[in-house]
């Protein structure tokens, strides 16, 4: 077990392999001496912050791309809200799609077929 940066709130780094430990303990000494602590404290919270959320359930991460466009689709097109919860959650995001892209593909194909 490792303590992270130094502070109020001290959080713990479990199951570092001792390559891994001697680096994150260099590093930690590397940014003290020189006086470049708060710097590093930001990058290491932008580096957890992005790895977080590789660490959540599928349906806890932010949706992707191809759901945000065809999700933008169904609402523009169907003239239906698109939920806050969906543009947070890929698994929301997921349910709106599921209850909406058959209506979506109904309109489409009857555009289609009037040309």
């Amino acid at each position: 077990m490792l303590q992270t940066l130094k502070g109020e709130r001290p959080y713990e780094i479990r199951n570092l392999d001792d390559c891994t430990r001697e680096a994150w303990v260099l590093q930690c000494d590397r940014a003290t001496h020189a006086g470049q602590l708060e710097g590093f404290q930001e990058r290491v919270a932008m580096c957890f912050a992005l790895s977080l959320s590789e660490c959540l359930d599928s349906d806890l991460k932010p949706p992707t791309g191809a759901q945000l466009k065809f999700a933008t689709d169904i609402s523009r097109e169907l003239g239906v809200a698109l939920p806050s919860e969906a543009l947070r959650y890929r698994g929301s995001m997921g349910e709106f799609i599921e209850r909406f892209a058959e209506a979506l593909r109904s309109k489409r194909r009857s555009y289609l077929n009037k040309e």
